[in-house]
């Protein structure tokens, strides 16, 4: 765990410097300034920040930098002037956030392979947030008490599984724009291993792949010296009615050990010389390690296991592209109303403060 977190710090660093930065010149300074502890300096960008709208960008640079900061009246005084002009850029944020034409969602695929496969889906997911915030790319936020940014990782892979077409969903707060020279600047940024191969902008209201996952096809290349054992595992599995597997896990809100059938889990298994295919059904399987499940299969450690590729995902069609009409009138008929209550209406509201409470029983 410390290796691979001491590993991921290399390669933040060094996708830092392969390229010089287009994080937004504020946001960069008040960060630049914050890691040189010159706390003034990043205190005097506040009205700048506010400005730019990058009031919250900034709070969450301030919160992440405080874990190495030593904490001093100067700190606490930025941060108690920041905490709220966040809060309040939060509120604007929620009650005019459906308004934002700007926004754009991109669904992207990308390929996990050597030698990133020892990262696990949360080591990616910070790998991708810092290669967009260095190529210049705000994330628009959620609406959580500290906003995170709106990026999300497909089903997500263990540390030390490939994947050929994997996939991520980001929200912009303005247009990336065109995706041919941003993807060959990220080839730049991203480290060896990371392949971006499909960019394109989805509707807002797209269904999350999560949630579209229907099954998943996964190859494993067995070494020579296992492979008759593996392959006489594997026929028993197939002839089997039921392959019960104890596994840890919660019952009744406790982690302990619990037996799970593993043979609903995997629909197929098959062999092409010495490589053998699985598909699984992403409901049933979802969370399911799939290094633990296959060494279950073939009585091996997970440990022992190298070079598990999901090599596809099949997705369902989504049924929310086929009704944006339910969506999208909302979403104009709010612009519309908005647009006449702030000006060029000859509507007239009016405001009379001598009604009489209304009282209800």
């Amino acid at each position: 765990m410390l290796a691979r977190e001491a590993r991921l710090t290399e390669v933040l660093e060094a996708m830092a410097a392969a390229v010089p930065s287009r994080e937004p010149a504020l946001l960069r300074a008040f960060r630049e300034a914050l890691t040189q502890r010159q706390v003034f300096q990043a205190a005097a960008l506040v009205p700048d920040l506010e400005r730019a709208a990058m009031l919250e960008d900034a709070y969450a640079i301030l919160r992440e930098a405080r874990r190495e900061l030593t904490d001093s009246e100067e700190i606490r005084a930025l941060t108690g002037t920041l905490a709220p002009l966040a809060t309040q850029a939060r509120a604007r944020r929620e009650a005019l956030g459906q308004l934002d034409a700007r926004r754009t969602s991109i669904r992207f695929a990308y390929a996990k392979r050597p030698p990133v496969l020892d990262f696990e889906s949360g080591d990616l997911h910070r790998i991708f947030l810092a290669a967009l915030r260095l190529e210049g790319l705000l994330l628009a936020l959620d609406l959580s008490q500290h906003p995170r940014p709106l990026l999300q990782l497909g089903p997500p892979l263990p540390a030390g599984v490939g994947g050929e077409v994997e996939w991520g969903e980001a929200v912009f707060r303005l247009s990336p724009g065109d995706a041919g020279p941003l993807l060959a600047r990220l080839v730049l940024r991203l480290p060896e291993g990371l392949v971006l191969h499909h960019w394109e902008e989805q509707p807002a209201y797209a269904t999350a792949v999560a949630e579209l996952a229907d099954s998943a096809e996964w190859t494993w290349r067995c070494p020579p010296e296992g492979l008759e054992a593996a392959r006489s595992r594997v026929l028993a599995f197939l002839a089997a009615d039921c392959f019960p597997w104890d596994r840890s896990g919660k019952v009744g809100g406790q982690k302990q050990e619990k037996s799970v059938d593993l043979r609903p889990l995997v629909t197929a298994m098959d062999w092409e010389d010495a490589c053998l295919r699985i598909t699984t059904p992403m409901q049933a399987f979802g969370a399911t390690n799939p290094l633990k499940a296959l060494g279950a299969i073939l009585g091996l450690a997970p440990e022992a296991i190298h070079g598990l590729v999901r090599s596809r995902l099949q997705l369902r069609a989504d049924p929310r592209l086929a009704q944006g009409e339910r969506f999208e009138p909302k979403l104009r008929n709010l612009y519309e109303d908005a647009v006449m209550l702030s000006g060029g209406s000859n509507i007239t509201i009016i405001e009379d403060e001598d009604d009489e409470p209304m009282r209800l029983g």
